[in-house]
């Protein structure tokens, strides 16, 4: 796979992050701090991705994704199949 392809799902898993962070926030949800640390490590994993050359290994990324991955409980879990499915490009590169 490409770093296109992760590029994709990784924005996709910030975008429903960032949704889930703005709800928690206008309810004061006791989860808001998980869900913002979720969505700024997010954020960081696609900047790192951006800069990195076409065709250069993506492993790397493995270990991120899977412990971010298992942040994804209660109001997060709609996160999980996405960098679930990062991790499987992440590992098949």
């Amino acid at each position: 796979m490409t770093i296109q392809a992760l590029l994709q799902v990784i924005q996709k898993a910030r975008d429903e992050a960032k949704a889930i962070l703005g709800a928690l926030e206008q309810t004061g949800h006791p989860q808001t701090n998980e869900s913002s640390g979720l969505y700024l490590a997010l954020v960081t994993v696609q900047k790192r991705l951006a800069g990195r050359r076409p065709g250069s290994p993506l492993g790397e990324f493995a270990t991120e994704l899977e412990q971010l991955s298992a942040l994804c409980t209660g109001k997060l879990e709609p996160v999980k199949p996405l960098l679930d499915e990062a991790l499987r490009i992440a590992r098949g590169s």
